[in-house]
């Protein structure tokens, strides 16, 4: 039996006890039949308890809103649907814990990661994962209890997500690598220009300007620029696909697509961050798909994070 499921049934038992205390009090004629009934009732549903949905979710929820006060390095993801978000976020984590909705647009998973291996000093996270399509839904929607309140903001690093490929559909279900890399090999540099253009409508000075009102405090430690997707580029790279191009400058390549953001992020943060408040910014390479270069950049947060924040880091 899980952790969960045993707090389940502890609660399950204390009701029954209670109900059984409190009929106690009752009238000697009626008090037996009715404990006689309450302990059936209750013992059914602790039989059954652990094992249904509706429980689960209340504990979760109770577990979920004592974890959100604690102390933990929050990342802040944004990024256009289907850039990639939240298989970043399941490639670092490993599938240990699965989200928790926040919002009708936003949702959050909460972990243990180690910092180093050495130490074997590990840190909780918390991981926003924005799941709308409009801009004003993440800023919006974004939830006190995640991203804390504000003028209090508790978000650490933010990860501004971009790909040079969409997410493709067909009868409902994205296509598999092998087949996204059939239609990227075919107009290959038109179809990354395109979708380069849609991230950068997507990532425009004003709604920079209004993520980072949205989410800036002193708290906020760094910012990353990740472009993922880059198994998809290499490949087609290394199929010649993209003139002028080879795997040799394909990095380049890819940071020159995204050099407006880069400026138009560095921009944006400078303008509402105190001259005295300096955060670190770069530019990532990344596979979501493949996990390359995943676990560095998150990694490097924590590191940073428990620089600053060391007290709050267990060992």
């Amino acid at each position: 039996m899980t952790g969960r499921k045993i707090l389940i049934f502890v609660v399950l038992v204390v009701g029954a006890m209670v109900a059984v205390v409190w009929s106690s009090g009752l009238g000697t004629a009626t008090g037996p039949i009715l404990i006689s009934i309450l302990l059936s009732v209750f013992f059914v549903l602790i039989s059954v308890g652990t094992t249904t949905e509706i429980y689960q979710d209340f504990i979760e929820a109770i577990s979920t809103k004592s974890s959100l006060k604690k102390a933990a390095c929050r990342f802040y993801l944004y990024g256009r649907g289907g850039s990639g978000k939240t298989t970043l976020i399941k490639t670092w984590l490993g599938g240990e814990v699965r989200p928790e909705q926040s919002t009708k647009y936003f949702a959050h998973y909460i972990s243990e990661k180690y910092i180093d291996l050495e130490t074997k000093r590990r840190c909780r996270v918390i991981i926003s994962d924005y799941q709308g399509q409009s801009p004003s839904q993440n800023t919006l929607n974004a939830s006190p209890q995640v991203i804390g309140q504000p003028g209090k903001r508790l978000v650490n690093v933010v990860f501004f997500i971009v790909d040079i490929a969409p997410r493709i559909e067909k009868n409902g279900q994205p296509l598999n690598s092998e087949e996204l890399i059939d239609w990227l090999a075919v107009d290959t540099e038109a179809k990354v220009r395109k979708r380069v253009e849609q991230q950068l409508e997507y990532l425009v000075p004003a709604i920079l300007e209004i993520v980072f009102a949205t989410i800036y405090s002193s708290n906020l430690l760094g910012v990353k620029l990740i472009i993922n997707k880059m198994d998809l580029l290499e490949t087609v790279v290394a199929m010649g696909c993209i003139p002028g191009v080879s795997l040799a400058n394909v990095n380049d390549y890819a940071r020159n697509l995204f050099k407006r953001v880069e400026y138009s992020i560095q921009d944006a943060y400078e303008n509402i961050t105190n001259p005295e408040h300096q955060i670190e910014f770069s530019v990532e390479l990344v596979s979501a798909a493949k996990g390359t270069g995943v676990a560095q950049i998150f990694n490097e947060a924590l590191k940073q994070y428990a620089t600053v924040y060391g007290k709050d880091i267990k060992s």
